[in-house]
């Protein structure tokens, strides 16, 4: 062999070994589904406080549009985690893909249903045009949970199809639709738009498996060091939320694009409200929709709660204390 060619050769290995190095501390994605004042926060600190890299995590926030679409981009390996709905996380199980919940957020529902001011009453929605998400998504559950009690079948209205809460806002000021659902900041936002309250879900107080993550039980067995960190860092993240006001709610009109100070300032109470300091799914919430599911669904009646969760991350950070002492309590 001549000396040309062990140097071709010397070239070949160094770029392989450079693509190899590259391949192994890639950065990972972690995505979150709304761009809602109340849906994502979390995400949002957990980086820009700098709490993911404390945590010893190279990881991005990425904005997907709808927890479905997140979770089959999870799914589909371009994602390490995903933020998601319960549904969505059930649906994605029962359709065979292996995913499971790790933590959670928010364990209920803090959706109102707004609308235009010539509905008078709850019963009038009927036949009316309304601004919803795609199937899966809490956004669609609770539509549907909210016309159900108030017996009108999702049949009996003209569902739109236009995607996150912004959107679905702006349509429904703008008159395009009749009512739409949102969360809290929204709501505050369709209230100085002249739109009104026709049913209140938060009043509620419904178990749903509202914001958590979501990985792979691929990703929780080859790499469960690193979902770990993820667990603690998003608690964390949490404690960030509600310990700092000021900066939070700055990260927040970063995200939602210059929101009013005083719709933060609402969204920020009813995430207050709502985050779960343990980050324990809720086990109820998921029954619950399992059984909603299983009137249509045979393969939901089948299945059990814990089939879609994986605990074990949350048990540890329990046992070990760390959220108790992140809140002055040890």
């Amino acid at each position: 062999m001549n000396l040309r060619f062990y140097s071709v050769l010397t070239i070949a290995l160094l770029g392989s070994l450079t693509w190899s190095s590259r391949a192994v501390q890639a950065k990972s994605y972690i995505a979150y589904i709304s761009d809602s004042s109340n849906s994502s926060v979390v995400y949002w600190i957990a980086k820009e406080a700098g709490i993911f890299k404390k945590h010893g995590l190279d990881l991005d926030t990425i904005f997907i549009d709808g927890s479905v679409r997140g979770i089959q981009s999870l799914i589909a390996g371009d994602l390490g985690y995903s933020g998601a709905v319960g549904t969505a996380v059930i649906n994605a199980n029962l359709a065979g893909g292996d995913v499971a919940i790790i933590q959670s957020q928010m364990n209920t529902l803090p959706y109102f249903i707004i609308g235009n001011a010539g509905i008078k009453s709850p019963e009038e929605l009927r036949g009316k045009t309304a601004a919803v998400h795609i199937p899966g998504t809490s956004a669609d559950f609770a539509m549907r949970l909210a016309l159900s009690k108030v017996g009108i079948p999702y049949k009996d209205i003209k569902a739109v199809t236009l995607g996150g809460a912004p959107q679905r806002l702006v349509a429904t000021v703008n008159g395009q639709t009749d009512f739409t659902i949102v969360s809290e900041g929204e709501k505050l936002q369709g209230l100085k738009g002249g739109l009104k309250v026709i049913i209140d879900m938060a009043k509620l107080k419904v178990p749903f498996q509202f914001n958590c993550s979501v990985a792979t039980r691929k990703k929780i067995r080859e790499n469960p060091d690193e979902v770990r960190r993820v667990v603690w860092a998003l608690a964390e993240a949490g404690h960030f939320f509600k310990t700092r006001k000021d900066e939070s709610i700055k990260v927040m009109q970063k995200y939602t694009r210059g929101l009013d100070r005083g719709v933060l300032e609402g969204a920020y109470a009813a995430n207050y409200e709502f985050l779960v300091e343990d980050t324990y799914p809720t086990l109820e919430g998921l029954k619950q929709t399992l059984d909603v599911q299983a009137l249509t669904d045979p393969r939901a009646a089948k299945a059990k709660p814990e089939d879609f969760v994986d605990l074990r991350f949350v048990d540890e950070m329990k046992k070990s204390g760390f959220v108790d002492k992140l809140y002055g309590r040890k």
